[in-house]
C-alpha cells in the first residue's frame, strides 16, 4: 500500500512539472529577440512548479488514501470522531458472511491482554454490555488484536480513553477505559502494537480492559471468536449470520421485543382469566355496574341473579364484588 502511494504522488508530480513546462513554452513564443535573458530566467524559475505540486499533494493524494483504509469495500466511510457511525441493518444487505480472521498459516492474532473475564457480553445492571471485560491493573500494557489502522483515539464519555482499530479482516476491535492512549488516528499498526495503558476511566468501577469486537457497527460476542482459557482464535473464520445478530447480540432490541413479549403474554393471561370466569359463571362488577346491566349484559334477569347471589334488587354492588351468572 506505501508503494502505491508513493506511485500515485510520482504521477502527480510528473504531471505538475509537464503542464508548467507546457505553459513555459507558449510564453516563450511571445518573447521579443532581446529578452534572451529574461527567457532564460522565466525557464529556470521553477517556484510555481513546486507550488502546484505542493498543492496536488495535499489536495489529491489523501483523496486517494481513502481506497488504503482498512476493508474500504466494506465500509463507506473513516470516521475519527464518531465511535459507532455505523448502522449494521442498512449496510448488511446478506444473510451471512464468512469472515477470514486470519489467512492460512498465518499468526496474525495477539490477545489484547492475558487476564482472566471479570464480565462477559449480555445484559448487566439492567445495561446492555457489548464488551467482554477482562481484568488489568492500571498501566499494564494492552496491544492490537489485528492488523489494521486507528480510526478513533481519544475520551469518550463512559469508555474513558478508547482506542478503536479498523481491521484488515472486516471488524473493528474496541479498547476502552485505558488510562493512557499511544496510538493516533491514521496509524498503521499490526497485530502485537502497544495501543495503550490499561486503567479505570469513564464508565467503569475498577481496573480493566473492555474489548469488542463489532462488524459494521454491530457487536459479536468476543467469546465466539477467542478462547480465552488457551489465549487464541477459536477459529481461523468467522460467519456473521443475521440470525445470530438478531437472536443473541442485537441486546437493545432483544429487550425491545421481551417487554413486548411480556406484555402480549400478561395480556392473553388477563384475557384468560376472564374467560374462566366467564365459564364458571361467575362476573366481576366493574365501575358503574348495576344488577340491571349485568342481566342485560349477560342474558339473565335481575330476579335471577337476586336468588343465586342472595341479593336484592336494589342492592349497591361494590367493585370487584363477584356475581354468580
Amino acid at each position: 500500500m506505501i508503494r502505491i502511494k508513493y506511485i500515485l504522488i510520482t504521477v502527480l508530480i510528473t504531471f505538475g512539472v509537464l503542464f508548467s513546462y507546457s505553459g513555459t513554452l507558449d510564453d516563450s513564443k511571445k518573447l521579443k529577440p532581446d529578452d534572451d535573458k529574461k527567457a532564460k530566467t522565466k525557464r529556470d524559475d521553477t517556484s510555481h512548479v513546486q507550488i502546484e505540486t505542493e498543492d496536488l499533494l495535499s489536495d489529491e493524494v489523501p483523496d486517494s488514501l481513502h481506497f488504503l483504509f482498512p476493508s474500504h469495500d466494506l465500509y463507506t466511510t473513516f470516521d475519527t470522531s464518531i465511535v459507532h457511525p455505523y448502522n449494521f441493518y442498512n449496510e448488511f444487505k446478506v444473510d451471512s458472511a464468512e469472515l477470514t480472521l486470519v489467512k492460512e498459516g498465518e499468526n496474525n492474532f495477539v490477545m489484547p491482554f492475558t487476564g482472566s473475564i471479570t464480565s462477559g457480553f449480555g445484559w448487566r445492571r439492567y445495561r446492555p454490555h457489548y464488551g467482554t471485560d477482562i481484568g488489568l491493573k492500571t498501566g499494564d500494557i494492552v496491544v492490537t488484536a489485528f492488523d489494521g489502522m486507528v480510526r478513533f483515539a481519544k475520551y469518550c464519555g463512559g469508555y474513558g480513553y478508547c482506542v478503536i482499530v479498523r481491521h484488515n479482516n472486516g471488524l473493528e476491535s474496541v479498547y476502552a477505559h485505558l488510562s493512557k492512549i499511544l496510538v493516533e488516528p491514521g496509524q498503521l499498526i499490526t497485530a502485537g502494537s502497544i495501543i495503550g495503558l490499561g486503567g479505570n476511566t469513564g464508565h467503569s468501577f475498577g481496573s480493566h480492559l473492555h474489548l469488542e469486537f463489532r462488524y459494521l457497527g454491530q457487536s459479536i460476542d468476543t467469546e465466539d471468536i477467542i478462547d480465552y482459557t488457551k489465549g487464541e482464535l477459536k477459529s481461523n473464520t468467522f460467519i456473521v449470520r443475521k440470525n445470530d445478530v438478531e437472536s443473541k447480540y442485537d441486546l437493545r432490541a432483544l429487550h425491545t421485543r421481551h417487554r413486548r413479549d411480556l406484555a402480549y403474554a400478561r395480556r392473553g393471561a388477563k384475557n384468560a382469566k376472564i374467560t374462566y370466569a366467564a365459564v364458571k359463571g361467575i362476573y366481576k362488577v366493574r365501575k358503574g355496574d348495576t344488577l340491571g346491566a349485568i342481566a342485560k349484559r349477560n342474558h339473565t334477569t335481575v330476579n335471577s341473579l337476586c336468588k343465586k347471589n342472595g341479593l336484592k334488587p336494589n342492592t349497591v354492588l361494590k367493585l370487584g364484588q363477584r356475581v354468580k351468572i
